[in-house]
């Protein structure tokens, strides 16, 4: 008997360990079906499934401005089947007072998609470059309006590029409007002059001539919207992309965060993935590791540095 209970025991131990993942993993997108957060999420998760070898199921958690989410996901069992897909808003909350922690919280797993944002103007305004913003503001200041979505990412975009264009923002007044589609619905019927949106959710405007790009906020042209001109070529250094990263909660093993990794990168290479991407306006901008890391610790430190200048806050 004890011969075949040391045999048992020894044949248990022989055998290999389960191999990660061997089961479907669950991306939590923070935000609802059908915005930028949720289809770039759901792309990229079909690049990356025959990598795995494993489904990958979205999961829209909404509310709280992400937060109800990212704590889902923050305090989740560390186990690598459940992970966040997050932008540069989770960042925000902390910098703002909104939350009491950014990506420090969790283990960073790969920034896999970029998603192009950009400012644009109602086709009535006679706003259409840099040149003509700037003009039209100091002839008439206090005439025109801008719409964001207060201390969220669309604020902290267009305030980085009026800063850097040399535009005063007391000059302007800011209307709070959440959402791309409804900004854009009130700069063209004329309620609003600027709205910063992703380029996804304007080009279509564009093609109709409902709005007019004003500048890219990118290191290059958006292949949707060719002959609108970057911030950069008019002259001005104001570089915003939205970054979607997956998180892991913080004790993930780091065995299953490499294997994540490794796939993230990889689907992002794939050209398949990277035409599709290109079709929403959204390109491949793979990191992990240190470069990750780094990269992570630049944007908050950039995010932090506008809420200071402006004062913004979320704290009652």
């Amino acid at each position: 008997m004890k011969r075949t209970l040391l045999a048992l025991t020894a044949a248990l131990l022989a055998t290999p360990a389960m191999a990660f993942p061997d089961k479907p993993i669950e991306l939590v997108v923070p935000f609802s079906p059908g915005g930028g957060s949720d289809v770039s999420a759901r792309v990229f998760a079909q690049c990356v499934e025959p990598i795995l070898g494993q489904k990958v199921l979205i999961k829209n958690i909404t509310g709280a401005r992400g937060k109800i989410a990212e704590v889902e996901v923050r305090d989740a069992r560390p186990d690598g089947y459940k992970l966040l897909w997050a932008h540069q808003g989770m960042d925000m909350g902390l910098a703002t007072g909104r939350s009491d922690y950014n990506y420090s919280a969790f283990a960073p797993v790969a920034s896999s998609v970029a998603m192009n944002y950009g400012v644009f103007a109602g086709a009535s305004s006679g706003i259409d470059s840099v040149e003509a913003l700037r003009a039209k503001v100091k002839e008439n200041p206090g005439k025109y309006t801008i719409g964001t979505a207060l201390n969220g990412f669309s604020h902290f975009a267009v305030l980085d590029f009026l800063d850097a264009a040399g535009v005063n923002l007391d000059d302007l007044r800011t209307i709070p409007m959440s959402g791309d589609k409804e900004r854009i619905v009130a700069a063209i019927q004329g309620n609003l002059t600027l709205v910063p949106v992703a380029v996804g959710s304007a080009a279509p405007y564009v093609e109709s001539g409902d709005v007019v790009p004003v500048a890219i906020l990118s290191d290059k042209r958006d292949p949707r919207l060719k002959d609108a001109k970057t911030a950069e070529e008019q002259g001005v250094d104001s570089l915003f992309a939205m970054y979607f990263t997956t998180f892991a909660p913080k004790e993930t093993p780091k065995e299953a965060v490499q294997t994540l990794a490794d796939a993230w990168i990889k689907a992002a290479e794939q050209p398949d993935c990277q035409k599709e991407l290109a079709r929403q306006s959204m390109t491949v901008a793979p990191a992990k590791g240190e470069e990750l890391d780094k990269a992570l610790a630049k944007r908050y430190e950039r995010i932090e540095n506008l809420t200071k200048k402006f004062h913004l806050t979320d704290k009652p």
